[in-house]
């Protein structure tokens, strides 16, 4: 359904038409999800149906009517019209087992849109089932008056009235608002007004544009107020901020938040997972099955009977929707909050959600999304784009372990399970005999099992096509055994399936079969080596695409792996704040490689105590691993055991990491220093200002450890652009090395020191990875030169 501000109609499909009028009902995972699509014309050549004179197919009809002030066209395909016009015949194909569904509704408003063009007094439906085994055709025929058919059809549009009225206030009303809006704040920062500007003029060029815009210049709203002016202008109808943390969703929504206040009538929603959102006590996939239906979960039964009460609650009383009222809104209404949240959003204009909801194979939002990446009028604002490469290749990567069949198999009862047994047990035949592919590096242990792997540019199609058999196979089981005491087990292995044969679908030549055997331990993956073909095909689900961080270096890379394209558009700002006050320290003298690691723990210690001894405060130390961490660590308490150190944990749960981050307090005489891991919790999105954090030290140059994954990375990149190295290792992680130094500097008034401690920066490619706020940068060969460096930097600021 749709507003058309040129002739002030709502539009929509029969099909439309029919389920929103006719919403009701419970959620229910077990059965295929409800879809508001036009309906597939009938190939009715390959029906058997009995010969028949004037009869047309595919006849395309609409109405044009004013119901309660409200202009509607409505617009459907009837299946045929016979017997001169006055007869309308809908086909229901059914294959065995099937229902015919009911599809009378829209066979009277059809025959509503004849009689009225045809100045009709009555119509005769037919409405034709069709058994498709048996070829057999079952008709039931009624007679309705012109009458009839009008009050019914209009009893439809009184249902969807609501919805409409709000799209004729969202397009009169609200969206008007945004095209006077001011920026919300006074003086703009540095950059920010360049950075907006540009962002402006990619939206209405319907282009992509990746900016790296260093912390400082206020990125979230440099996005987001010119893609809400363009909403306001018309250039586009909805826009998706997207990020992989949870705290910048919500650095987003008080932008919104702000540019309401600023007179912008704009609808903002938070989106989040759906077990995140799960009102039942044992959750929505407890034990991993889907408590998703209306035997299971008191909030999916009924759903449909009350979520349109919810949302219009809602949309009266508020224009920003985060969690917390969601859970209480679905509270009060005994309804899934997850549910009612993407109900709600398609009344929202601002939608702040993960890059799984635009970009994953298995979770992007169909509702908004085609699956062949049809353009939509969107705009994606994706920020923190510097972790999106990665991320992409875990979405489109997929992994089978053959080991968890065999431990579901060997549960199975032979005698009550035969048939599941079976095919199970040849599933994992044929994957054994798979095995003996694995001749690379084949090697035998002493325990007799082996190992090797086995790489291939092709799907294995045999293999691809035994997991779709398995999957369709335990998916009967599973309908046939609902209360089977492993159902638990079997339907973790269906989805496991599921997504494998889904990736299938998207191999091309940017993907690797990888086959594993691991002492004796088989596993096949589809290994997404290069995302920028997938993600091209997800951004052109919008109109213009936004990608943004403080760290995107070097840029083409990013371009590159993000399916830029050769027509991107790039953008780099300076950083905002003064150079004088960021002292930037190479300490050269020490190699952190790790045949060098064991020799350098001492050495790592004194010249983290040579950087914190110029002045007492908050320091952070990133290390590559917490097991280098762990003896820099030891080293430096045995020698300075009164400095008091705040130490990162292997698995800290979210409390944990709000004490660790507590601990920085905002004091100025306390000498106190973080052991933490790049690339973890604690080197990005960390906001500590001020006193919080006056220094980092980074030991290592971040770069990922080595892995078959990350060398098949760097020969697919080799092949492609001869910098194979740099795409697997250096540039992922330098990304981790800038974003950790970002943490230092977070407003105009802060100061600080950074140290990196490693040879290689003194070397290629590092020296032309830095940023260029990072001015005046040094060497020092030792520790002595290092604290020397960082006493001069603080006494600047005293005189």
């Amino acid at each position: 359904m749709r507003y058309s501000v040129d002739n002030y109609t709502i539009e929509l499909s029969v099909d439309e038409l029919c389920a929103l009028a006719h919403k009701s009902g419970s959620l229910d995972a077990r059965r295929p999800a409800r879809a508001l699509r036009a309906q597939k014309i009938l190939d009715q050549k390959k029906l058997k149906l009995p010969s028949e004179k004037e009869r047309r197919t595919g006849v395309v009809l609409r109405n044009t009517l004013t119901h309660n002030g409200i202009t509607y066209m409505v617009e459907g395909v009837a299946d045929a019209v016979c017997e001169g016009g006055t007869l309308l015949e809908e086909i229901k194909v059914v294959k065995k087992g099937g229902g015919a569904g009911d599809n009378f509704s829209r066979a009277r408003c059809l025959a509503y849109f004849l009689a009225a063009a045809n100045d009709l007094s009555r119509v005769r439906i037919r409405m034709r089932r069709y058994l498709a085994e048996e070829a057999e055709v079952q008709d039931r025929v009624t007679e309705q008056t012109r009458e009839d058919l009008c009050i019914f059809f209009l009893s439809l549009l009184s249902r969807v009235e609501p919805l409409a009225r709000d799209l004729i206030h969202r397009a009169d009303d609200r969206i008007p608002t945004l095209q006077s809006l001011r920026f919300p704040y006074p003086n703009p920062r540095e950059g920010q007004t360049e950075l907006a500007e540009q962002t402006f003029r990619a939206i209405r060029r319907g282009e992509r544009l990746f900016a790296e815009a260093p912390t400082g210049i206020g990125k979230t709203m440099s996005t987001l107020y010119p893609a809400v002016k363009a909403l306001g202008e018309g250039y586009c109808d909805r826009i998706f901020y997207l990020t992989a943390k949870a705290s910048i969703r919500r650095e987003a929504y008080a932008a919104a938040g702000k540019l309401h206040e600023a007179g912008a009538r704009l609808r903002a929603i938070m989106l989040y997972a759906k077990e995140q959102m799960c009102a039942h006590p044992e959750g929505c996939r407890a034990g991993g099955s889907s408590r998703c239906n209306p035997d299971a979960c008191p909030f999916a039964r009924g759903y449909y009977d009350r979520v349109d009460d919810a949302v219009h609650e809602l949309l009266r009383t508020r224009h920003g929707y985060p969690k917390s009222i969601l859970m209480q809104t679905a509270q009060k209404y005994r309804i899934c909050p997850y549910e009612l949240s993407l109900d709600l959003s398609e009344y929202c204009e601002l939608l702040i959600c993960d890059y799984n909801y635009a970009f994953a194979p298995d979770v992007y939002l169909r509702r908004y999304f085609d699956a062949d990446g049809e353009r939509g009028g969107y705009v994606f604002l994706v920020d923190e784009a510097h972790n999106l490469p990665d991320r992409a290749r875990d979405m489109y990567s997929a992994r089978i372990s053959i080991e968890a069949f065999e431990r579901v198999y060997a549960k199975l009862d032979p005698k009550q399970d035969a048939e599941m047994e079976a095919a199970l047990g040849g599933f994992l035949l044929f994957a054994h005999r798979l095995g003996a592919l694995c001749i690379e590096n084949r090697q035998k242990h002493e325990d007799g099992s082996e190992s090797g792997y086995y790489l291939n540019r092709a799907p294995l199609e045999n293999f691809t096509q035994e997991t779709l058999n398995l999957r369709k196979k335990i998916d009967t089981f599973l309908k046939k055994n609902e209360a089977h005491p492993h159902t638990v087990e079997l339907s973790e292995l269906s989805a496991l399936l599921r997504r494998f044969c889904g990736l299938s679908d998207y191999y091309d030549d940017r993907f690797l079969t990888y086959m594993e055997l691991r002492e004796g331990k088989l596993s096949v993956q589809i290994f997404c080596l290069d995302p920028a073909g997938v993600l091209d095909s997800a951004m052109n689900r919008a109109r213009s695409a936004i990608l943004f961080s403080a760290t995107l270096k070097p840029l083409d890379y990013f371009v590159d792996v993000l399916g830029g394209g050769k027509h991107a558009q790039t953008l780099e700002l300076p950083s905002p704040y003064d150079p004088e006050r960021f002292c930037v320290t190479v300490a050269s003298a020490v190699s952190t490689r790790m045949e060098d690691r064991a020799r350098s723990y001492r050495k790592v210690a004194t010249l983290i105590a040579a950087a914190i001894s110029a002045r007492a405060g908050n320091y952070m130390v990133y290390f590559p691993s917490y097991d280098y961490m762990e003896h820099v660590l030891e080293a430096f308490r045995a020698k300075y055991p009164k400095v008091s150190c705040v130490v990162q944990k292997r698995g800290m749960t979210y409390h944990e990491q709000e004490a660790f981050l507590d601990a920085f307090k905002d004091d100025v005489d306390k000498m106190r220093v973080g052991f933490c891991v790049l690339g973890g919790s604690f080197s990005e999105g960390v906001d500590l200002p001020g006193s919080r954090l006056i220094g980092a030290i980074i030991v290592g140059t971040g770069i990922p450890g080595l892995s078959n994954e990350r060398n098949m990375l760097r020969d697919y990149y080799e092949n492609k652009c001869e910098r194979g190295y740099d795409y697997a290792y250096t540039y992922p992680g330098m990304n981790h090395v800038l974003q950790a130094a970002g943490r230092v500097i977070r407003r105009e008034e802060d100061k600080g020191i950074l140290v990196l401690i490693d040879s290689r920066y003194a070397e290629e490619p590092y020296l032309h990875l830095y940023p260029a706020h990072w001015q005046g940068i040094t060497a020092a060969g030792d520790a002595a030169s290092l604290a020397h460096r960082c006493k001069l930097f603080w006494e600047k600021e005293k005189n």
